[in-house]
Formats: structure tokens, sequence, C-alpha cells
């Protein structure tokens, strides 16, 4: 192709994507303007204008009106200002577009947006703005119906049930005439078109009724109780007091006549509180007045009860304080008779006496409760507290003095016990000597003869403690259990003693049979006779003998052991 040929077919392309772009640009921009020219006609057709004109004519007056004229002010500079503005810069936009001016056109384009978006704002705000202008006052009709119900069926309360709220009844009838003067304020805001002012003013009625209301439900029973309950209670309160005085009850750390005017005069307070309208303040002299008398109620009946038990406490106590009396003077007796025979460790003497001083005590203050009693100075409450702890103290007595007497009881029967156990004591030392002397041993180990010794010695300890005038049975029992332990030592090792001398007898007289084909036998029977004869060290020798024969005949020794066990055991 010639050069031409191809400049002239680059400069048709260039020309050709030239104008697809120019016409995809054209193409977007269109569709934008279509857009944009949309959006516009929606705000423009919104009933704004409509609103406006209506709220305009519909009389308002104070902050509702500030409000209608601020967002009116933004209705026209929307209307009249930024919809003409609008229509220019679309009409513009068109023009440059239909012109191929692709670039001019979007810059128009952007602005647009901004604008239409602003515009859409603004409108969507004015129209916010008026519908809550609107709905405040069918609020408030309907706010204002629902309160005049209320206030009709508080305002009949108050005159069917007048006698229920005492000389608070002024204050309510005046409450009521404050509450419909207010309706009447009311509704000439209402006429006057200021919604937002109709609004807080019902909120202040709403209020209103919402104290009357609670006034109306809570000063019936405090009237009631001012009126016929306190009264009626202080009356008979007062009334009880002389007769429980009269049949000789006496009252501690109390003032009752004092506690009686106090009622009185709170009562009187909680009148002038009702008269005053002062709700808060009867109702907690109420309370206060209700507490004191149940107090009252409280104290009196306790001592009604009190009395009751006391008359039965007075009928058991004195059998009580007596077999005590009784126990102990048996436990003394007993306990003094012992301690001329025996050592008594435990105080037995001082113990029984400080019991019979804790039940004169008793018999005492009992003695004394009853004279009051006897002399109409008795505070019930305090006498059965008192009876109470006496019983009390004579169960723990009785309990001790019981235990103590089965401790001492047995002091006889462990004498008795432990002079049976030192008899068998002298037997067995005695069988175990003699049975040891039978064994014609040519002598016995020195430790052993300082061990039987020593079990001798306390054998003999035992029998002189036990017959001394005064015996310490507790010092003697556990001499008891050591010397059983020692005498039953003693006799095991008499028996491996002898045991161990009759088998090396045994075991020399075999070895004779052993002593010529083995020098080691001679030799242990030699070094086995001299401990036997000389040292008195069985033991020792039976090993050394009974090993040299082991070595040399194995198993000997074991059959030697066996039969001399057999032969023990058929003995």
């Amino acid at each position: 192709m010639p050069l031409w040929g191809i400049i002239l077919v680059c400069i048709l392309l260039v020309v050709g994507v030239s104008a697809a772009y120019v016409l995809f640009g054209q193409f977007q921009n269109k569709a934008a303007l279509e857009e944009l020219t949309k959006r516009q006609r929606k705000l423009a057709d919104l009933s704004l204008h409509k609103k406006i004109g209506q709220l305009a004519q519909a009389n308002l007056s104070g902050e509702s009106l500030q409000i209608f004229h601020k967002w009116q002010h933004q209705f026209v500079r929307l209307t009249e200002d930024q919809f003409p503005k609008a229509a220019d810069l679309l009409s513009q936009a068109a023009d440059e577009n239909d012109g191929y001016h692709i670039i001019q056109a979007k810059r128009i384009i952007a602005t647009l947006n901004v604008l239409v978006a602003d515009e859409e704002r603004i409108a969507e705000n004015i129209t916010a703005a008026l519908a809550k202008i609107e709905d405040v006052a069918q609020q408030n009709k309907a706010a204002q119906q629902a309160a005049l119900e209320r206030y009709k069926q508080l305002r009949k309360t108050v005159l069917v049930q007048s006698f229920s709220f005492g000389s608070a009844l002024s204050h309510l009838q005046s409450t009521l005439t404050a509450i419909n003067d207010a309706f009447q304020q009311v509704s000439v805001t209402a006429s006057h078109g200021d919604h937002l002012k109709v609004r807080s003013q019902l909120d202040d009625i709403t209020d209103q009724l919402d104290k009357l209301a609670d006034a109306v439900e809570k000063l019936p029973p405090r009237v009631n109780e001012l009126t016929n309950v306190f009264p009626g209670q202080s009356e008979e309160l007062i009334s009880g007091y002389h007769r429980l005085r009269q049949a000789g009850f006496r009252f501690f750390d109390i003032n009752i006549p004092q506690e009686l005017t106090k009622i009185d005069d709170d009562i009187h307070q909680a009148e002038n509180q009702l008269a005053q309208y002062d709700i808060a303040g009867l109702i907690e002299t109420n309370k206060e007045i209700a507490q004191a008398i149940d107090h009252l109620y409280d104290v009196m009946q306790k001592e009604i009860d009190a009395k009751d038990a006391v008359e039965q406490q007075r009928n058991e106590l004195p059998a009580f304080i007596t077999h005590a009396a009784v126990q102990n003077k048996t436990l003394q007796e007993e306990v003094t008779h012992l301690d001329e025979s025996y050592f008594l460790n435990n105080d037995e003497v001082q113990t029984t006496a400080k019991f019979g001083r804790q039940i004169a005590e008793a018999q005492e203050k009992f003695t004394q409760d009853e004279q009051k009693i006897h002399d109409h100075q008795a505070v019930f409450t305090l006498i059965q507290e008192d009876l109470a702890k006496i019983e009390t103290e004579l169960a723990a007595i009785e309990k001790k003095q019981v235990a103590m007497d089965q401790d001492l009881s047995g002091l006889r029967s462990g004498e008795e016990i432990a002079r049976q156990n030192l008899a068998r004591f002298m037997m067995e030392y005695r069988e175990t000597h003699r049975k040891m002397a039978q064994q014609n041993l040519p002598g016995l180990p020195k430790s052993y003869q300082n061990f039987a010794s020593i079990v001798r010695q306390e054998i003999e300890k035992l029998d002189h403690d036990l017959n001394q005038v005064k015996i310490n049975l507790e010092g003697i029992t556990k001499q008891l259990i050591m010397t059983q332990e020692d005498l039953k030592t003693l006799q095991q090792r008499t028996e491996d003693l002898i045991d161990a001398a009759a088998l090396t007898q045994e075991m020399l007289q075999y070895a004779n049979a052993l002593k010529q084909d083995h020098q080691a036998v001679a030799q242990a029977s030699i070094q086995a006779t001299q401990a036997f004869n000389t040292t008195f060290d069985y033991p020792h020798a039976l090993d050394t003998i009974a090993t040299a024969v082991e070595t040399a005949e194995p198993g000997a020794y074991k059959r030697i052991e066996a039969a001399y066990r057999e032969r023990q055991g058929q003995v």
C-alpha cells in the first residue's frame, strides 16, 4: 500500500475513535441529565407548597410559629433560588452536550449533582419539620383528651370519697381547680396555634395528675389509720396497761405511760401533716406510730406469756433444786469418805463444794424471784430468764455430778481389780522363778538376773502402795500396766533361756559323734561348753554349736529342734 494510503487509514482510525469517544460521552451525559431532571421534577412535585399554605393559615404562634417561619424561609430559598438555578444549569448542560462539548457538559453535571443533593436534603428537612408541627397538633389533641378523662375520673373519686381524705380534702379540691384552669389555658394556647407550648402545658398537667392520683391512692389508708385504727388501739393499750398493772404486772426498761403519750402526740402531728397536705411526712409518721403501737402490744403480750411460763417453772423448779441439793450432799459425803482412802486427782472435793454453792445460789435466786412475785414487783420476762437460767445450770450440775459419781464408784472396784492383779503377778513371778530353778542350770546371765530383780521390785512396790492408808489408784493403775508388760517380758526371756540351754545340751551330745571327723565341731563344742558353764550365755552357746553341727551335717539342728519342740508341746 502506498504511504499516502497508510496515512489516510490512520487518519480515518483517529477520526473514528474520536467520534466514538464523543458519542459515548454524549450518551453518558444525556443519561445523567435525564436522571437529574427526574430528581428535580420530583422535588418540584412535593406537596410542600400546599403544606406551607395550610400551616400559614393555621394561626400558629409562639415556638410553633418560629419553627414554621424558619422552614418557610428555607422553602422560599429552595423554590425561588435553587430550583431556577438548577433549571438553568440543566439547560446549559443539555446545550453543551448537544454541541458535542462533552467536557464542559460533565463539569456542569457535577455541579448539578451537588446542587440537587442539597435541594433534596433541604426538602427532606422541611417535610420532617412541617410534619412534626402537624403531628404535635394531632398528638396534643389525643393527649389532652386522655388527660381530661383521667382528670374527670380523679375528680369523681375525690367527690364520691370525700370523707376518706379528711382535712386534706381542701388541698385536693384546690389541685382539681388548678388542673381545670390549666386545661382552659391549654385550649387558649391551642387556639393561638402554639402546639409546642401546648405539649409542655399538657406535660405539666400530666405531672399534676400523677401527684393527684398518688395522693388519692395513699391518703385514704392513712386517714383511716388516724381516724379509726390508731385511736382505738391507743385506748386499748391504755386500758390493757391499767388492767395489767392492777394484776401485778411490772415492765422493765420501758415507760409505757410515756410511750402512750408519745403515740398520742404523734397522732396529732400526723393530723397536722394531713391538714398541711404533707403526704410524705404523714406516711412516715403513721409508720412510726404503727411500729410504736405494735411494740407496746408485743411488750405486754410477752409479759402475759412470760407469766404463764413462770407459773409452770415455779411448780417444777423447787423439786429440781431439792433433788440437786440432795444429790450434791450425798456426793460430797461420798467424796469425803473416799478422800480418806484414795488420792483424788481431779479436785473432786473442791468441785463438789462448788456445785453445792451454785445450788445454794440458785435456791437463793429462786427465793428472791418468788418474793418479787409475792410483792407484785415481778417483771415476768426477767423472772422467766432467771428461772430458765437456773434450770439450765441445775441440769449441767446434775450431769457433772452423775459423771463424777460414776467415776468415783469405780475406785473401790478399781482397787479390788488392782489387788487381784497383784496376786496374779506374785503367783506368776513365783512360778517363773521356780520353773527357772528347776532347770538346774549352772547359773543365770547377769542381765536376766537384773531384769528379774526389777520385776520383783515393781511387784513389791505395788504391794506396798496398795497397803497404804491412802491409795493413789491412778498411779497404781499406771504401775499395773508397766508391771504386767515387764512380767510378760520376763516370762518370755525365761522361756527363751530354758529353750536355749536345753537345745545347747542336746546339740553338745549330738556333736560328740561328729568330733572325730570334724575338727570345727570339736572346737565349737569346747567354746559352747565354756559359754554354757562360765558366762551362762546359753543363746550364744547354742548358736556356736548349732552353726558347727549344721555345717558338718546340714539339717541336723532343725531335726533336733523340731523334736524338742514336739516334746515341749506334749508336756
